[in-house]
């Protein structure tokens, strides 16, 4: 019986919650979709072309990193050599107009096909000694994907990316005696690649 009862408990606290949370989230969702950033304020159509006076074309609003997807599809289609010092600076000016998806997924695209550029651009977004949550889509610096980035730009022969692989250990030093668990595992990677 007393299982039951808790049993039963735990299916109230449960509905109780997750009802919380939907409502929370719907009431998110009403929001972000009220809230217009400046790079998609161009999306919308003058009051005058408007049907209805007063409302917005949903249609017309591009979702974050639209705009570079089209782009990098483009391309596919144009087939390669791509031009990756054009799609770098499609990516700055994405990020001077804080389209940060589309500037992201440009960097990623052209650091993919190794662009040493855009590879450094990758690690100095997720390095926690140059992390500007303004100029990443990342919360927080992302350590193991600062390393990740640098040691591919060392590997091709980049030195810039060396001095910070080196400042990066440093870093990592330092916090990892304060206790910092993601400077212990680059710690790890560090050992790994110099026993």
């Amino acid at each position: 019986m007393i299982w039951v009862a808790l049993a039963v408990i735990g299916l109230i606290i449960f509905v109780f919650i997750n009802g919380d949370r939907r409502e929370s989230m719907l009431v998110t969702r009403q929001v972000e979709e009220s809230t217009v950033s400046p790079a998609e304020e161009g999306a919308f159509e003058s009051a005058e072309d408007s049907p209805a006076s007063g409302s917005i074309e949903r249609s017309l609003l591009l979702p974050p990193g639209m705009r570079a997807r089209e782009y990098i599809e483009q391309m596919r289609v144009d087939g390669k050599p791509y031009p990756l010092t054009q799609v770098f600076e499609k990516a700055q000016q994405y990020l001077r107009e804080g389209s940060l998806a589309d500037a992201h997924l440009l960097y990623f695209f052209a650091a993919r096909e190794e662009h040493l550029p855009a590879i450094m651009r990758m690690g100095e977004m997720s390095d926690p000694i140059l992390f500007r949550a303004e100029d990443s889509l990342l919360d927080q610096a992302d350590v193991v994907q600062a390393y990740k980035w640098y040691q591919k730009a060392a590997a091709l022969g980049q030195p810039a990316a060396v001095e910070r692989l080196d400042s990066l250990q440093q870093w990592a030093s330092a916090e990892a005696e304060a206790g910092n668990p993601q400077a212990r595992q680059l710690l790890l990677n560090f050992r790994q690649v110099n026993p």
